[in-house]
């Protein structure tokens, strides 16, 4: 070989240098572990909360169960006053009775009404 096509070689070809590969960590950082026990603990708290029957969000209590004070009920056919008061409160049902005739302003319901259970 010529000088002049080794020294061209060496100037566009430079030699190989071996460098140490860094350190491989072993495991992720306290930081990426913080944000995953987050991540995993707030997906946990929304399942939960999509779970609930929550009122805001439409949820509704069971169909069989009494209405409870403070919830809103749906009067079916063949409900009376009486007979709703008396799933309502069945040890004063003559008192939920006259409370529910004045939440509505009549003794009369009819089906589809909302009442509210005071």
């Amino acid at each position: 070989m010529s000088v002049a096509y080794e020294l061209e070689y060496e100037m566009f070809h430079s030699r190989l240098q071996l460098v140490a590969a860094p350190p491989r960590r072993q495991g992720p950082s306290a930081r990426t572990r913080r944000h995953r026990v987050l991540l995993v603990g707030f997906v946990l708290a929304l399942l939960v909360l999509l779970m609930l029957p929550i009122r805001a969000l439409g949820g509704r209590p069971l169909a069989g169960a009494a209405p409870l004070a403070g919830q809103e009920y749906v009067v079916k056919s063949g409900d009376t006053l009486a007979s709703i008061a008396g799933r309502a409160d069945s040890v004063n049902v003559a008192g939920m009775t006259q409370r529910l005739a004045d939440e509505i302003g009549s003794t009369v319901v009819v089906p589809g009404e909302h009442l509210f259970i005071p």
